[in-house]
This record gives C-alpha cells, sequence and structure tokens, in this order.
C-alpha cells in the first residue's frame, strides 16, 4: 500500500483542485492524476468525482478523509516537535478553557494527575468556548473545556470527542437593588418587559441559545440592549442596574458579588453544562490520557 498516495489524497480532499495541489507538492498535474487513479484502482472505490469544471469528493472520498486526516496530523506534529525541539518533548499538557472549569473542574482533575504522574507540566489558557475549539481542532491544545454547544453533532463533524460533565439550571440573575431581588423564584415571563443584557452569540453561541430559548420557551422574545462574552463584564454591567441576564448556577457561583442575585425560574427545564473535548485520533498522549481517564470520573453523558 502506497501511504504516499493516501497523502496526496488528503491534500487533494482539502483543496478540490488538482492544479493547486499539484503546485503544493511539487508533482506534475498528471503525475498526480494518475497517482489518484492507481489508488482508486488498489482500493476498488471511487474517491473523487472528477469533471472539467470541478473535483468533488464522493461518499467513500469523505469517509476516507475523516478517517485519515487525525493520524497525518499527528505525524506531522510529532516531526515537527522533534525538529524543533531537537530531542524528545517533556510530558505536558495544554489546555484551554471558560473560566467556570478553570476554577472549578480541572484543578480538581490536575490535583489527582499529579499525585499519580508527577513529572509533567500543564499550561491553562483562557479563551472563548469558540477559541476552546479552534485551539483543539487545530491541534494547539491537546484537550478543552468548553460550554456544551446545543448542536453536539457540529463537534462529530470536526473530528473531535466530546465528555459532559455536571449540569446546572439557568437562574435570572438581577442588580441586587431590583425589585425582585429578594425572591426565591420567579416566572420568566412576568420579566418579559425587562432589558436583557445578552451574551455574544458569535463568542459564546451555547450561553447565547440557551437564553434565547428559555425566554421563547416562556413566550417572549428577549427585549436585549447589549452584551458580551466575558461572565464579569456581563455580571458589572447587571450589577448597575443596566439590565438583567441568565446564567447557569455554576457560572454564578464564580462570581461571588454582593451586588448580584440569582433567581430560580419557576418551572423552566434549561440546563448547561461543561464538556471536554479533544481531537479524534488513533495515538493519545500518556497523560493527556490519563487525564481523560481522570475525567471519566466526572463525566455524565459521553458523545464520540
Amino acid at each position: 500500500m502506497n501511504l504516499l498516495a493516501f497523502r496526496y489524497f488528503l491534500e487533494v480532499a482539502k483543496t478540490l483542485n488538482f492544479s493547486k495541489t499539484s503546485e503544493t507538492l511539487n508533482i506534475s498535474q498528471p503525475g498526480l492524476s494518475q497517482q489518484m487513479m492507481s489508488l482508486e484502482n488498489e482500493l476498488g472505490i471511487k474517491l473523487l468525482n472528477r469533471s472539467t469544471r470541478k473535483v468533488m469528493l464522493t461518499e467513500e472520498g469523505e469517509y476516507l478523509v475523516k478517517s485519515l486526516q487525525p493520524s497525518f496530523e499527528h505525524i506531522e506534529n510529532v516531526i515537527r516537535e522533534l525538529k524543533e525541539n531537537q530531542q524528545l518533548p517533556s510530558a505536558s499538557l495544554r489546555i484551554a478553557t471558560v473560566p467556570s472549569a478553570a476554577s472549578n473542574l480541572i484543578p480538581i482533575a490536575l490535583k489527582q494527575l499529579r499525585s499519580e504522574m508527577l513529572d509533567f507540566e500543564f499550561n491553562l489558557q483562557e479563551v472563548t468556548s469558540l477559541k476552546a475549539v479552534e485551539l483543539v481542532e487545530s491541534q494547539r491544545c491537546h484537550l478543552a473545556f468548553i460550554r456544551t454547544p446545543i448542536d453536539a453533532k457540529r463537534l462529530d463533524d470536526l473530528g473531535l470527542h466530546m465528555l459532559e460533565f455536571e449540569r446546572h439550571p439557568l437562574q435570572v440573575i438581577v442588580s441586587a437593588e431590583h425589585p425582585i431581588a429578594g425572591k426565591s423564584s420567579v416566572d420568566l415571563y412576568d420579566l418579559r418587559n425587562e432589558p436583557f443584557i445578552h451574551y455574544d452569540e458569535k463568542e459564546a453561541p451555547s450561553l447565547f441559545y440557551l437564553l434565547e430559548r428559555a425566554c421563547l420557551s416562556a413566550g417572549f422574545i428577549p427585549n436585549t440592549i447589549g452584551g458580551g462574552p466575558e461572565i464579569l463584564t456581563i455580571s458589572t454591567l447587571v450589577s448597575n442596574g443596566l439590565g438583567i441576564t441568565l446564567m447557569p448556577r455554576d457560572m454564578y457561583h464564580l462570581i461571588q458579588s454582593h451586588r448580584i442575585k440569582a433567581i430560580d425560574i419557576d418551572g423552566d427545564q434549561s440546563y448547561s453544562s461543561i464538556s471536554a473535548i479533544w481531537k479524534k485520533a488513533s495515538y493519545v498522549p500518556l497523560v493527556t490520557k490519563r487525564f481523560l481517564d481522570i475525567l471519566q470520573g466526572f463525566e455524565i453523558t459521553s458523545s464520540t
């Protein structure tokens, strides 16, 4: 089996352009075409639909790309690390995370890992969920902790595993001076005329859609006056009486401010959770694998 032909195929699949791929690989276009035809003949399946105007992957081609890409990316990463370090890289764990996981889940898991494996380093990078997905997908981080997305299938399409942890109910967050601040629970519909501090749809999509869905389920569209991706910014806006918001209980516990209050929502079944994600690959570094084993103890559901 000619592994170089598979490498050529992955490049063709990336560009869907034989001319561009031949330039990138420094191979003639007829030679590249011959490599693809030989590979299809050897496998006995058609991988590419070619015409004079465009190139498209067949279903079998898409499956092969999805199956092979992680392995070739791993090979390239290993070679790059060896070249850069001129030696075997030390055991390290690069983690991208949203703030709530950085303060709650990760320290507990790292403490347990440290008790089992002393010879490793770790680096935490606090980012939005969107950025965390990007860092893991590009393999700049070994794993990440994000707000569980509404559509977990997208993670699977990106070649990522997902492990979900404890779910927390949404609560109404108001200023300590707000008229309802002393209540233990509230009907969300009664707040339909309140100004809402929202989440950024691009940077914090899970929280954005959770708030939208909760309000729509209550029978209204939130009257949004502003927002952003950072929970401290949003909580500061709320504490100054500029509006109210909805926030998962675990996020509210991070803020620890006497200037805002959290109120339960009557009858609402909206929940949010943190999930760990990592790249699907045939090889996972030992320290990452052990860390994932530890995280299994916190899991409630899993998706692949």
